[in-house]
């Protein structure tokens, strides 16, 4: 293996970790109802840093690597699954506190 190719390597894992990350700093608020800590910020943070590190490595890869380009979609995949599930507490940016209700929704609080 070329250092081109263990440097990628390494990316993808990076970039595998920090999407990792980005569902488990939110997972207690997207699961119990009631108010928690808002934490959508360092998720997206998590994910963005998850998406660069994938392009580093698809980058570093080249064009031709099928590995790479595989590793790539399922990281984008999981990064779409994982905005699609932080979306409805996105309004809630500014504020420190959300609350889930029932329906999946969240009301912003400052406490």
């Amino acid at each position: 293996m070329t250092l081109r190719g263990c440097g990628s390597a390494a990316l993808f894992v990076s970039a595998a970790f920090l999407a990792w990350l980005s569902f488990g700093v939110t997972v207690e608020m997207e699961t119990f109802v009631g108010l928690r800590p808002n934490d959508v910020g360092f998720a997206l943070f998590f994910a963005v840093l998850a998406a660069g590190a994938a392009l580093c490595g698809l980058r570093l890869a080249g064009r031709r690597s099928v590995l790479a380009l595989a590793a790539t979609v399922c990281l984008a995949a999981a990064l779409a699954w994982r905005l699609h599930t932080i979306a409805p507490a996105l309004h809630c940016w500014d504020h420190n506190t959300v609350g889930r209700n029932d329906d999946g929704s969240y009301d912003c609080f400052d406490l």
